[in-house]
């Protein structure tokens, strides 16, 4: 099992998984359908030795199976982040953990890649589980599609495929790997989505905890820094910087012309207001010299990173005109920022049933 495999499909599990017999079972008929070689890369998040044994005797005998095993629990998006850098395939998709979508329509996310697109996600259409799940899920993927430009509907779909230079080129280290989609989109690559059958939704009904709700925000946040302002921290820093300069300037004027027009008698040094102005300035000075130094780094380090996708290489031939530099750029997500359905025999207009 050294030699490269056409499609790795990769599973993150973190706790034991009943359909995982039936899951390898289905996606093997499928891909021997299609005629491809394959395997599957089982990440372990810390299961114990117990569970793992489980798992272990719930594999069907016979197949293409690897196994990474952590010692204790990192988070389903550094177990993803294990199987796609341990994946040999060409094609590499990420597979849920249970019985969640239809095994059939595997072919779709294939169909798509095999079509031009670099990375596909998973669509859910209709949704199946309770209307507060949708209702937040709405909420979460609309908000995302505003703040980062990637008009994709489901970023919480198991279903991702993608081609092996995505994985090579896109880092999925970290918290990450669920806004995979966006990172690919922001670095060149053509990104579409399919749309998926629903077969059932496993786990909490209703409202999260406060923490999870927390823990989302702060991940939108992350997720929007590196997408604005990783190649340009100086727009992010200078703007805090600028505004804490000029909300602690405002202050101090206001103290010094309420001081000469004799609107008060107190001297301004013994104002508290007077403090916290300069502090402001100083604040929007030191954030200012931050981003500073962050072009600074990123200026010297340019040579060595480079943050996006070339797509073809034109040659000399091809260069006239508008390509002066022999390449060009991937296709994001649709001309105009939609995204692509792009699977054979599903429409765009009319739902899954």
């Amino acid at each position: 099992m050294s030699s490269p495999v056409d499609v790795t499909a990769v599973l993150a599990l973190q706790d034991d998984c009943p359909d995982l017999g039936e899951i390898i079972r289905q996606y093997s008929i499928e891909f021997d359908d299609r005629g491809v070689s394959y395997e599957f890369v089982l990440v372990l998040d810390g299961l114990g030795e117990a569970r793992t044994q489980r798992i272990r005797e719930s594999i069907p005998k016979g197949a293409p199976v690897r196994m990474a095993h952590f010692n204790q629990s990192f988070g389903e998006e550094r177990a993803l982040a294990v199987g796609y850098r341990t994946a040999r395939g060409q094609l590499i998709v990420a597979l849920p953990s249970y019985m969640q979508l239809d095994p059939g329509d595997i072919h779709h996310v294939l169909d798509a890649l095999g079509s031009g697109y670099d990375l596909v996600a998973g669509w859910r259409v209709p949704r199946v589980d309770p209307l507060t799940n949708r209702l937040q899920s709405w909420i979460y993927n609309r908000g995302m599609s505003a703040l980062t430009g990637v008009r994709l509907h489901d970023l919480n779909c198991g279903l991702t495929g993608m081609h092996r230079h995505v994985v090579d080129e896109v880092l999925v280290e970290g918290n990450v790997s669920r806004f995979l989609p966006v990172l690919a989109h922001r670095q060149g690559f053509k990104v579409g989505e399919v749309r998926i059958r629903h077969l059932r939704e496993k786990g909490r009904s209703g409202f999260f905890g406060l923490g999870v709700y927390m823990r989302r925000i702060l991940d939108v946040i992350a997720l929007l820094f590196i997408t604005r302002f990783t190649r340009k921290p100086l727009r992010f820093f200078g703007m805090a910087g600028g505004f804490s300069v000029l909300v602690g300037a405002t202050i101090c004027a206001w103290l010094f012309a309420e001081y000469l027009l004799g609107g008060t008698q107190a001297d301004p040094r013994n104002r508290a207001s007077l403090v916290i102005g300069m502090s402001l300035i100083v604040l929007g000075v030191q954030v200012f010299a931050l981003g500073l130094v962050g072009e600074i780094i990123i200026f010297t380090s340019a040579h060595t990173v480079q943050d996006y996708a070339v797509d073809q290489d034109l040659g000399p031939a091809l260069s006239e005109g508008s390509q002066s530099e022999g390449a060009t750029a991937a296709t994001p997500v649709g001309d105009s920022g939609e995204p692509v359905v792009a699977a054979e025999g599903v429409s765009e207009d009319e739902p899954l049933s």
